[in-house]
């Protein structure tokens, strides 16, 4: 085996990774957790701090990886990265995720003057950039590093606003159409810039949930977007990505699939054994340990729990499986129990799996 070992593992997460992917035996299901900004005070900062410094974004992620020895780490430019280097403005409170302050477009007259950006150069995605680079010169020997870019749809709408968004679904559809195309071409380029250092995107959407849209809308407003996204990261990297969708997702599932998203990472709302009746015979499935009431709030009995419940449906899916939260960790989750999550993973995800533990 190659370097970094644990002493509770035989494999390094990118060798787990690989015997996943290709069907060969692994020691422990892989297990990534969704961790994001809650973590911070693992490197003495706040938020706001972290936000701005690509040196404090890669220090955290080594911190994290190096403590717990989860499957995946990487940093940004999450939901909003792509819609502020175009001009929407974001709040960033010390100790709480940031959030959209002022979106651009105030009036479809103006879409035209939105512009078409330079990853090298534009609002924070140097940061973001340097520090994949600097995060993957730390620990990309061992552990596979990505960057999660908000979707066509989630970035159109901290462009617009969400709640002006699904009024325009209903009352201008045209124009947002050319809202999208102008989201869309702009993701493609962080897309690109990602692919010229070697750091495979992940695409979270959360405004195409199913709790917002229609199934109509989403194939309308979403679909098509989303997938020129994936067709973009298959041509540059030769493999899919994982696609995230937060809420209600079950009536859209054969649609992301439809994507061709190699991985869906589905809510805590959602059943993983229904998943993997509707769609596990054509993605993997990723999931979904309750992120508020079981990481933030329970117990260690309580992540055990769940996390023999979560393998226990999903142990025999056709396509595999991954281990994770159903949404990013919530600011104050005690660090505490990442590591239970992944003493869980150990115990219960450990292969051959011992099926007598997950009754």
């Amino acid at each position: 085996m190659g370097q970094a070992k644990t002493r509770f593992e035989e494999m390094t997460p990118k060798e787990r990774f690989e015997a996943f992917l290709t069907g060969k035996d692994m020691d422990r299901i892989l297990c990534c957790p969704i961790i994001g900004e809650a973590a911070v005070s693992m490197i003495g900062t706040t938020v706001a701090k972290f936000c701005h410094s690509s040196d404090l974004m890669a220090e955290m992620e080594i911190t994290l990886y190096k403590t717990f020895h989860h499957d995946s780490v990487g940093v940004g430019p999450d939901l909003f990265g792509i819609a502020e280097a175009m001009g929407t403005q974001l709040e960033y409170p010390e100790h709480d995720v940031p959030y959209v302050s002022v979106p651009i477009l105030r009036d479809y007259k103006d879409l035209d003057k939105l512009p078409l950006i330079n990853p090298q150069k534009d609002g924070r995605l140097p940061l973001f950039l340097e520090a994949v680079k600097r995060l993957d010169h730390a620990v990309g020997k061992e552990v596979g590093v990505g960057s999660s870019v908000g979707g066509p749809l989630t970035t159109a709408a901290a462009l617009r606003g969400t709640e002006e968004l699904l009024k325009d679904m209903i009352l201008c559809p045209e124009e947002v159409h050319r809202l999208m195309e102008v989201s869309t071409e702009n993701v493609l380029k962080y897309i690109d810039a990602l692919s010229e250092i070697g750091i495979k995107p992940s695409i979270p959407e959360p405004i195409a949930s199913g709790t917002l849209l229609s199934q109509k809308q989403f194939k309308a407003f979403a679909f098509p977007y989303l997938k020129r996204c994936v067709d973009r990261i298959i041509e540059r990297f030769g493999s899919a990505p994982t696609l995230h969708i937060c809420g209600s997702t079950k009536r859209l599932w054969q649609d992301m699939a439809d994507t061709g998203a190699r991985t869906l990472s589905l809510d805590n709302l959602e059943d993983l054994e229904n998943a993997k009746k509707e769609v596990g015979h054509r993605v993997i499935l990723m999931g979904n340990v309750k992120p508020m009431e079981t990481m933030k709030y329970g117990t260690r009995e309580d992540i055990f729990n769940e996390v023999k419940e979560c393998i226990r449906k999903t142990y025999d899916s056709p396509k595999g499986y991954i281990l994770s939260t159903g949404c990013q960790l919530p600011m104050g989750t005690p660090m505490e129990n990442v590591s239970y999550l992944m003493e869980a993973a150990r115990t219960f995800g450990s292969y051959p799996f011992d099926l007598g533990k997950l009754i």
